[in-house]
């Protein structure tokens, strides 16, 4: 029967319905590149294989047994680097043209697995809300795939040849991403949550070209390197957003993201990443500090003052400058001037902070007025910039411009490897001067602005 989005759920429920929503997209592009990986892809393959013998006895299809054997290690593989997190695939057969794995592959072994108790599954299903009128249809809102994830026999088993959630990614590995450009739709809310959108099919142009070019060239590059120090990235994808928006022209988003998806180095904390090394040499952290604010400036020929914190008021006091900065970051994800707090920043405030935020004593039409009287230019968010307005997606893309540039650039004219954090940089301590050298010429260069600029290093 049909569920309505307005329908109150229990925590437990909507807590699992969430980590549905957030699955993974089954690639089925990984094999295994360790003994340990083909031992446990052998394991697997003799019990699908007796399980689809039974199947094809009483009349099933038979199935490929040389491309069963490759379909399950590359299943394995996105199973088992997402740690134990849902996948997801849709079983429909167009969508797998084109994938390395085919439906008629994918669609017995994925069944035989679920039989064996080796995944656990969640059928695709259709997310309804109900029609205004009373007794009126039910309409359907979104669809969702087919989900995946190991079963603890799936885990044991893995753990019998030595491989663990924990080190999956050292015994399955996917090679360079086969299409580093990616245009994604719009986001769109599903009950006040946001879904992101969803992957678009596109037709390359001189420009996307261009793009994908430089992504392949960077990857190309850092492949040859050799990192440590608990650095996984196994190349880029660069992800453009609003896709479907009329003014796209690849100028949405844009920023670089490290492959595999849920384990890689831009997923760890701060100082975690400060404990990486590139050919052995110790790195820093090289971070733009108020990179929108410094953006939104330039966009209207100001440059935001380099000397003094932009997030500190005097008039709110040190204690303020964290929900400042949270204020600030929160309007630049809105249409508008932020006018309330949204619930879910405030459980993420309190997370962070051990407390809730006092929002007696900093109420947001307060700190709306201190702030635009501290940054003026902020009063112009959401009004039009070159006919146009402007939102986070034309923030973001500014930012990756940065970014993007100066990796190419050391990459190109110094040989010098450096690894993305959406808005900061990652390079050998050796580097980290001229790495900030070329940052801000490729900061004037594109915004014709100066960029706050913070290195951090490891602590002694």
């Amino acid at each position: 029967m049909p569920t309505h989005a307005l329908k109150a759920v229990p925590e437990t429920e909507a807590s699992n319905g969430a980590e549905l929503r957030d699955a993974t997209f089954a690639s089925l592009e990984g094999h295994a590149c360790t003994e340990a990986a083909q031992a446990l892809t052998e394991a697997v393959y003799e019990q699908v294989l007796h399980q689809l013998a039974r199947a094809e006895a009483t009349g099933a299809a038979k199935t490929n047994r040389k491309k069963l054997k490759l379909a399950i290690a590359a299943f394995l593989a996105d199973l088992l680097t997402t740690n134990s997190k849902w996948v997801f695939r849709s079983l429909k057969t167009d969508g797998f043209t084109g994938a390395p794995v085919g439906a008629r592959v994918f669609l017995p072994l994925q069944l035989a697995l679920r039989e064996l108790d080796l995944v656990e599954h969640q059928e695709g299903v259709n997310q309804w809300f109900g029609g205004f009128d009373e007794g009126g249809p039910d309409l359907v809102s979104r669809r969702y795939a087919s989900r995946y994830r190991p079963t603890d026999k799936l885990l044991a088993l893995a753990a019998e040849h030595g491989i663990t959630l924990d080190n999956a990614v050292d015994h399955f590995d996917y090679g360079l991403p086969k299409h580093p450009l990616q245009k994604r739709a719009a986001s769109t809310r599903d009950a006040g949550r946001k879904v992101r959108g969803s992957i678009m099919k596109f037709e390359h142009t001189d420009l996307s070209q261009k793009l994908e070019a430089d992504v392949r060239e960077l990857n190309e590059f850092l492949a040859k390197q050799s990192l440590g120090g608990g650095c996984i990235h196994r190349g880029y994808v660069r992800i453009f957003q609003n896709g479907d928006a009329s003014h796209f022209n690849w100028n949405q988003g844009g920023r670089l993201y490290s492959q595999p998806a849920t384990t890689n180095y831009q997923q760890q904390s701060g100082e975690k990443r400060l404990e990486m090394t590139v050919n052995g040499s110790p790195v820093v952290e090289i971070d733009l500090r108020a990179s929108y604010l410094t953006i939104f400036h330039a966009w209207h020929g100001v440059q935001l003052d380099r000397e003094k914190d932009p997030y500190f008021i005097p008039e709110l006091g040190e204690e303020a400058r964290d929900i400042v900065k949270l204020w600030v970051a929160a309007t630049f994800g809105n249409t508008a001037l932020l006018r309330k707090w949204p619930s879910d920043l405030l459980k993420n405030y309190e997370k962070d902070h051990g407390h809730p935020l006092d929002r007696k004593r900093y109420t947001v039409g307060k700190l709306r007025d201190e702030i635009i009287a501290h940054h003026p230019i902020l009063e112009r968010w959401g009004q039009p910039i070159g006919g146009r307005v402007r939102t986070w997606a034309d923030l973001m893309f500014a930012e990756s411009q940065v970014i993007v540039g100066t990796m190419v650039a050391l990459m190109k004219m110094r040989a010098i490897p450096s690894l993305a954090v959406h808005d900061s940089l990652i390079v050998p301590q050796e580097h980290a001067a001229v790495t900030c050298e070329v940052l801000r010429s490729s900061y004037w260069y594109h915004l014709h602005a100066e960029p706050l600029i913070k290195v951090n290093r490891r602590s002694p």
